[in-house]
């Protein structure tokens, strides 16, 4: 299990376990009161209770296809009434109109496939790919509504793509690296159809020393990591 401040993970039936990504994800959405809020393949549940934890007014609908994420899910559930939870295809999905959607899809979409296929459901575009994922983004949130999305940059390139085709812009953007002075291995975009000024910032997890985290990384996550 992964404790947090105001919650635990238990992630022992799931495939993808709690990552450091997931957690900056989580961390950078922001969130307005009584946003109404759709969580696309949500595993363990990590993002929905993150989002929970910014504001109680918030409502929020996770949805998994998997068996064992759901119940995994359901179990981490427990420690919030906020949040409503569908054992679901996204595309037999008939809720929408959503103030906002955040989604951590699976990104492989070529190389080898791991031999677990749990991990492999999760990680490679088996049952949802980038192209279908913008098309249920764009039938399931309000016109005004903002979508938030992790990849890696290649994919996301992919996804910027499929995206601008059902007119939706990047809003933002964070590019994050492990180290300062390394690639970047994630990029969280958040897409909208409004036209609002682009942003674009950086962030290393640690410093150069691969110790030390970052001042911006521990400002972050002061909130949910325990050690900070």
């Amino acid at each position: 299990m992964f404790r947090f401040k105001q919650f635990t993970i238990h992630q022992d039936q799931c495939a993808m376990k709690v990552c450091i990504d997931s957690c900056i994800f989580g961390a950078w959405v922001n969130v307005s009161e009584n946003d109404k809020i759709l969580d696309i393949g949500t595993g363990t549940g990590l993002l929905s209770l993150m989002l929970a934890q910014k504001n109680k007014s918030l409502k929020i609908d996770a949805v998994e296809i998997d068996e064992d994420a759901y119940g995994q899910a359901t179990e981490n559930f427990n420690q919030s009434k906020q949040i409503s939870l569908y054992h679901q295809d996204i595309k037999t999905f008939n809720k929408d109109n959503y103030d906002r959607i955040i989604v951590n899809p699976p990104f492989y979409m070529d190389g080898l496939s791991s031999p677990n296929a749990k991990k492999n459901k999760a990680k490679h575009q088996e049952t949802l790919t980038l192209k279908e994922l913008a098309e249920q983004i764009s039938l399931k949130l309000n016109f005004a509504g903002t979508v938030a999305i992790m990849l890696p940059p290649v994919e996301m390139l992919h996804m910027e793509k499929f995206m601008s085709l059902l007119d939706f812009r990047i809003n933002k953007r964070l590019q994050v690296k492990h180290q300062k002075g390394m690639k970047v291995f994630r990029e969280m975009a958040e897409f909208s159809k409004k036209e609002v000024p682009y942003s674009l910032e950086e962030l290393y997890i640690k410093e150069e020393d691969n110790q030390t985290y970052s001042d911006d990384f521990q400002a972050l996550l002061k909130e949910y990591y325990i050690i900070f």
